[in-house]
């Protein structure tokens, strides 16, 4: 990547008056399109960096954020934090996408999202400001949608450790004992729904399949065979439910790149980028023009 890549911190105000912490990555040249990353579950912004810095290269304005409660966008101890998944993705996620869509001076306005942050698009408020979706690792979390080992831990985990930490921390204390990472408790519970129900959110959280039905923004998705969590049936499943709009869907594995492991994470790291990364940089170029494909 030759162009000088410059990152400034933002604060971002959603319409509930919460601030969030953002980053936009740039170039010097106007940007062709502006790209958010919604984050995965417990994953702070700053694990998207590269990835940020590559796609600013291309000529795109890309901006990464916690949500509210995480990482940079927490204010105070987590046990004080009231935030659910409705409000990340339909608070935090959206104040995001209208910012860039403000900032963007009528160029396009992609999201891409990392296995939560792709899940929940669809309910979007701001969803038909979207010119498309680039899902990474993005499927089904209800239990028999897990890996086998994942399967086997979810009983312990939905029916023991998060009834019983979540009230006894005011959180869900996961670095703790090495499990997804530290989450509010109100999100927790509301995760929790989502994975004891068979269809995952599309059955669990009221509108979800509705609001897949209503999408018209083409979609990449991008599954891989290696996935440490998630079986790719539960993708085929979140994305058969967008059945109003072209979904360009791709299971892959490490070995058609080169690489000893992808998983549910590696996508986004450094040492992959040059395998990986160029799918998505190839698909957002056909579908913004000239500019970036020639970069």
């Amino acid at each position: 990547m030759s162009a000088t890549i410059t990152r400034t911190r933002h604060t971002i105000h959603t319409t509930d008056a919460r601030a969030l912490t953002a980053y936009s990555h740039a170039s010097a040249s106007a940007p062709a399109a502006h790209l958010v990353i919604a984050p995965g579950m417990a994953v702070g912004q700053h694990f998207y960096r590269d990835f940020a810095d590559y796609l600013a290269g291309l000529g795109y304005q890309v901006w990464t954020y916690d949500y509210r409660g995480m990482n940079e966008s927490a204010v105070g101890p987590m046990r004080e934090c009231t935030a659910d998944l409705s409000d990340w993705c339909q608070r935090d996620t959206d104040a995001m996408v209208r910012h860039a869509h403000q900032a963007g001076d009528g160029v396009p306005v992609f999201l891409i999202g990392h296995s939560f942050g792709g899940q929940t698009a669809p309910l979007l408020p701001s969803a038909g400001l979207l010119s498309g979706l680039v899902n990474i690792a993005v499927g089904s979390g209800a239990a028999h949608h897990n890996q086998p080992a994942t399967r086997r831990k979810a009983p312990l985990l939905w029916y023991v450790l998060v009834p019983l930490l979540s009230p006894l921390f005011g959180y869900f204390p996961g670095r703790r004992i090495g499990v997804i990472g530290d989450v509010p408790r109100r999100a927790m519970a509301q995760w929790r729904r989502w994975c004891l129900d068979p269809s995952y959110l599309l059955d669990a959280e009221a509108g979800a399949r509705d609001a897949y039905a209503r999408a018209r923004y083409p979609v990449l998705a991008l599954t891989f065979g290696d996935d440490e969590l998630l079986l790719e049936a539960g993708s085929r499943m979140m994305h058969g439910a967008y059945t109003g709009t072209k979904v360009d869907y791709h299971e892959l594995s490490p070995a058609q790149f080169g690489v000893p492991r992808i998983g549910h994470f590696g996508f986004f790291r450094r040492s992959h980028g040059a395998a990986v990364w160029p799918m998505v940089s190839e698909w957002l170029g056909k579908r913004v023009g000239p500019q970036t494909t020639a970069a």
